[in-house]
């Protein structure tokens, strides 16, 4: 029993547990005295943060994102592209047979976006409201830069051409551009797409010119003007 007790006295051994702000574990272990008996003495600090802060924060940022992904907006797919002529009335011309033919642009002329609108079978929506502008913006960002919604064509661009022999001469001006079958599409809040119109859009370029051909005889949409 003394060797037990004197056993208890020579070796302490305490325990500390205290919590701090800090989410840090510190460890200190004391170095041994100078005498010959040996203590040693251990403190440990924790401290836990609530769950609830990081739910809260976390709800947050899925909120924010589902916000983001379903906000309401329309948007548009492009289909069947083919190159469109928007040709200028007054300015079509027929030469010959042979000789020279010169032509020029005498007056100002603008040239507009043209949109045909069919509404989706089954769509709520009884009146599809397409702008014109933004179905325009949205095919030049993602078809031709060249494309606008309006085209102001100036007076002048003159154009001789020699017209082969026995042949007559037919010039014609234009302006560039394409026809385009499209779908407009509606996104809610949340987070339904569903289809709300479809068309055809012939929108011209900024891009303009005479366009030259000869015939045997004089001819209009397919049909002879003229026996020679």
């Amino acid at each position: 029993m003394k060797g037990l007790a004197a056993l208890t006295v020579a070796g302490s051994l305490s325990l500390a547990l205290a919590a701090s702000p800090s989410a840090a574990v510190s460890l200190h272990n004391a170095p041994p005295p100078d005498d010959d008996s040996s203590t040693s003495s251990t403190s440990i600090s924790t401290s836990t943060t609530s769950p609830d802060h990081f739910d809260r924060h976390d709800r947050s940022l899925i909120s924010e994102e589902a916000a983001r992904k379903c906000r309401p907006r329309q948007f548009f797919r492009f289909h069947d592209f083919h190159p469109r002529n928007f040709y200028l009335p007054r300015t079509r011309f027929i030469d010959g047979p042979g000789g020279t033919m010169t032509a020029t642009v005498r007056r100002q002329h603008r040239v507009y976006a043209e949109i045909e609108i069919e509404r989706v079978k089954g769509s709520s929506i009884e009146r599809a409201n397409i702008d014109r502008a933004t179905l325009v913006r949205s095919l030049a960002n993602n078809v031709n830069p060249l494309l606008a919604e309006e085209f102001v064509v100036e007076a002048g661009h003159d154009y001789t051409r020699e017209i082969s022999k026995g042949k007559y001469g037919n010039l014609w001006y234009r302006v560039f551009g394409y026809r385009v079958g499209f779908t407009a599409w509606r996104q809610v809040r949340n987070c339904t797409v569903r289809p709300v119109a479809a068309g055809i859009a012939n929108i011209p370029a900024r891009v303009e010119g005479w366009r030259y051909w000869e015939t045997k005889r004089p001819m209009f949409q397919g049909r002879p003007l003229s026996p020679r």
